[in-house]
């Protein structure tokens, strides 16, 4: 009994000691948004003066990647050179273990640390610990704070910092019934220059179910002074999984009809140019997941001529690129056409199978939830000539320029224009 206690107690033991650190051995790389170098930071060095240590960050390895999805960390690759070790000799950084390379005089290693979480490094001979390596950031003149843009719908604020670095990052969970589904806002944050006393578990993290705001007391690694930090954020009463948008817009409007004979000879020829027609729009979105979503359109556009195009349509995100700013989406699914070219004219009315490719390029220009879009529809059946391109722009509200050609037989339409939108209202 007592052994397999015993045997409790490492498991457990291993398990908490393997969260003391983050795991950035494969980090996705991150937008370098606060530009890092050298001289941002020290490197204090505790070793016998024989031992001649030497280290210094190589400045063009100093980059941003993304933990968790999330939180944006620094990393950097040191170089140490110390005089001649013995082959025993090792260095020691969080949970790795790694050997040197050896001249007639001096040992030399490079390793990847992560700047914001201050492990030292150490030089081991067996047990005897020779030098001991901390890589540390100067003081900034002001605080700088980074904000993921996972956090840009949720107004993060910290109160309490100084002249400190600080990173964090947003999660939003859904959680009760369909229907009645509310967010859990889930933060996770690490700094250089804070801790929180008495824990090592790295990030830390804290969870939001109102506006009311959550406060840690901290502790600077330089400095030993305490202080309360303050984090806010605003999180909405509910979570919506179907959304609505509509949009009108001034579009040109071309059509055509042409009278063939019983042997499939054009007999006569009639078009209509109109080169202002309103066109009426609207949009939905059901979200399934984080990377699925059922969306559809509806396009009207009439004057004499009357063309409407509606699809419905399953979404899915891939090929994610830029920091995840930059994805594309497949849409598979069906649309239903109606055309009618005059009212003496034959009703056009009947599914229609286009299918289409969408690209999506969040926080444009460096503006939280500024969107860049664009896709096509093609028809992928030679007896329908369709082709449906679309570019849509903004934040709140948001502008589309949008060209939609559709043929068949002895019909023809073309519609192009530029139209605004607005969100509409959330359900479910």
């Amino acid at each position: 009994m007592l052994k397999l206690f015993k045997l409790f107690a490492l498991i457990l033991c291993t398990h908490v000691y393997a969260h003391e650190y983050l795991n950035t051995s494969q980090l996705p790389n991150a937008q370098n948004r606060i530009p890092l170098k050298s001289k941002d930071f020290f490197i204090d060095i505790k070793a016998d003066e024989q031992c001649d240590v030497r280290a210094m960050i190589d400045p063009s390895s100093i980059n941003w990647f993304r933990f968790e999805d999330i939180l944006l960390i620094p990393m950097a690759r040191i170089k140490i050179r110390t005089k001649r070790v013995p082959p025993a000799a090792f260095i020691t950084y969080k949970e790795r273990t790694l050997n040197f390379q050896h001249s007639e005089k001096y040992s030399y290693a490079e390793l990847n640390i992560s700047l914001f979480e201050n492990q030292p490094i150490e030089i081991k001979l067996f047990d005897k610990v020779l030098s001991i390596i901390d890589v540390q950031f100067r003081t900034p003149k002001k605080p700088k704070v980074l904000v993921d843009y996972s956090c840009s719908r949720n107004g993060i604020q910290i109160e309490g910092l100084e002249n400190e670095y600080f990173s964090i990052g947003c999660r939003t969970k859904r959680i009760g019934k369909f229907g009645k589904e509310k967010p859990m806002l889930e933060v996770i944050w690490l700094s250089p220059d804070l801790r929180i006393k008495n824990s090592k578990y790295l990030p830390y993290h804290a969870a939001f179910l109102s506006q009311r705001p959550v406060q840690a007391e901290v502790e600077n690694r330089q400095t030993g002074k305490s202080k309360v930090i303050t984090i806010k954020a605003k999180i909405p009463k509910r979570l919506h999984r179907l959304f609505t948008a509509y949009g009108f817009g001034p579009y040109a409007f071309e059509t055509e009809l042409i009278e063939m004979d019983d042997d499939g000879n054009e007999i006569s020829r009639e078009s209509k140019t109109e080169p202002t027609v309103p066109a009426l729009m609207f949009y939905i979105n059901y979200k399934i997941s984080e990377t699925q979503s059922i969306r559809g359109f509806e396009a009207a556009v009439f004057k004499d001529s009357v063309f409407n195009n509606a699809g419905i349509y399953l979404g899915s995100d891939f090929g994610f690129a830029l920091d995840n700013r930059l994805y594309f989406s497949t849409l598979i699914g069906v649309q239903h056409l109606y055309f009618q070219f005059d009212k003496d004219s034959e009703v056009i009315s009947e599914p229609i199978f286009p299918q289409g490719i969408e690209f999506m390029y969040r926080h444009a220009f460096d503006d939280p939830n500024y969107i860049v879009s664009g896709g096509v529809f093609l028809s992928p059946t030679e007896s329908i000539d369709y082709t449906n391109a679309w570019v849509r722009w903004g934040k709140n509200y948001f502008w589309e320029l949008n060209y939609i050609s559709w043929g068949k037989e002895e019909f023809k339409a073309t519609t192009y224009g530029v139209s605004i939108g607005f969100p509409f209202k959330g359900f479910l």
